[in-house]
């Protein structure tokens, strides 16, 4: 009996040898030799934490004030902080005490910063840059068109402000304004009808108050991507795939795996589905009134690749977005084209574990916006 317990008692001490050498290695190898994997935080995560909630009547989701929220992928970790205004943004303040103009800026998750700190986002640079405040009233969770203009409409004109941003993305905010979205728990607001004699309603007539019971092994996975080294390593190997004899990113390997299923909305979109975001912009632009603004739209991998196909032709909703800026006056700019234009290509711009932009995606969109952005200061200051 006694040789069985003294193998069992050296197994044992030869395991946890073992798992501490194999979890120094990898502390090692992110911290000296792939620094692109996040470094474990070794804190506890509830992941029954929502930072995007079902919080407002008139457009839907938003932040709770000063809520958090740490998001945790395999080449990133962010904690996401809404300030006293629920904005994902530093403290704002209703009132322009700055004495220069300043901008709002709306959009979903990529304008929001999924994935970056503040600082690393387009706002942020945009800020630096210009010298000039602008607030940021982005938010990801299924925001598209629809929700911006009356986001805008009931909340955004409270705050002083000179220039008007929306950054539109056409992959997902076709289907988010679409009333086949509103088979849902949360309340949110879709068009019906035909343009242009739309009626807006609510998918709800309450808001959504989210089940609170707790998710122990959702948690206990959160948690122990801060605390193992070895985990985070072998979730980031997950972000590659082998094709060809190359690592690609996920999001590449599969899209090349299975062409043409994610379409590209810039080059194969529905006239109905234009319509509606057509009705939203303009619905915006007459609240927004004779302050300028500024519509960019926002390219995914799939955008890229039917460029391509196309031989670098201009895209079809980029034809209507010009279109329309002529008739409403707004300005426009496609950052499909002005990336793509300069050599830049999804890969550039993304996260290898995620299709949003990384911190150098933010950086390069901020460069190439800055031009209009300055236009339509030079028009607010005109005035």
């Amino acid at each position: 009996m006694k040789p069985i317990k003294t193998y069992l008692k050296n197994f044992g001490i030869f395991l946890i040898s073992f798992i501490v050498f194999i979890e120094i290695g990898c502390l090692f190898y992110i911290r000296y030799i792939n620094q692109a994997i996040p470094l474990p935080t070794y804190r506890i995560v509830d992941a029954n934490n929502n930072f995007w909630a079902n919080l407002n009547e008139h457009f839907g989701t938003w932040h709770a004030p000063n809520s958090s929220y740490l998001h945790n992928k395999s080449c990133f970790v962010v904690e996401y902080r809404a300030n006293s205004l629920g904005m994902r943004d530093r403290e704002r303040t209703r009132r322009n005490e700055s004495g220069k103009p300043r901008a709002v800026v709306m959009g979903d998750s990529f304008v929001e910063g999924w994935g970056n700190d503040l600082g690393d986002r387009l706002t942020d640079h945009l800020e630096a840059d210009l010298d000039r405040e602008f607030l940021n009233f982005a938010t990801s969770g299924y925001f598209g068109t629809i929700q911006e203009w009356l986001q805008y409409k009931y909340m955004i004109k409270q705050f002083d402000h000179d220039v008007v941003l929306i950054g539109v993305l056409p992959h997902n905010d076709f289907q988010d304004n679409h009333v086949s979205r509103s088979d849902t728990l949360k309340r949110r607001p879709y068009l019906r009808g035909t343009y242009p004699n739309y009626e807006l309603f609510y998918s709800r007539d309450k808001l959504y108050i989210r089940d609170k019971t707790p998710d122990f092994f959702k948690s206990f996975d959160f948690t122990l991507r801060e605390w193992s080294s070895f985990y985070r390593v072998m979730r980031y190997l997950g972000s590659y795939r082998v094709r060809n004899f190359e690592l690609q990113p996920r999001w590449v390997a599969e899209y090349d795996d299975h062409p043409g299923r994610d379409r590209s909305a810039y080059y194969d979109f529905k006239p109905a589905d234009w319509d509606i975001m057509r009705y939203c912009l303009e619905q915006l632009a007459k609240e927004v009134g004779d302050k300028p603004l500024v519509v960019f739209s926002i390219a995914t991998h799939s955008d890229y690749v039917a460029r391509e196909q196309h031989g670098g032709q201009t895209a079809p909703l980029t034809k209507e977005f010009r279109k329309l800026s002529n008739e409403l006056g707004f300005i426009y700019c496609d950052l499909l084209e002005e990336m793509a234009t300069r050599g830049y290509d999804a890969q550039d711009v993304f996260f290898v574990c995620d299709d949003h932009w990384s911190p150098a995606g933010n950086r390069i969109a901020a460069d190439l916006l800055e031009p209009y952005v300055t236009k339509a200061f030079k028009r607010a200051e005109a005035k």
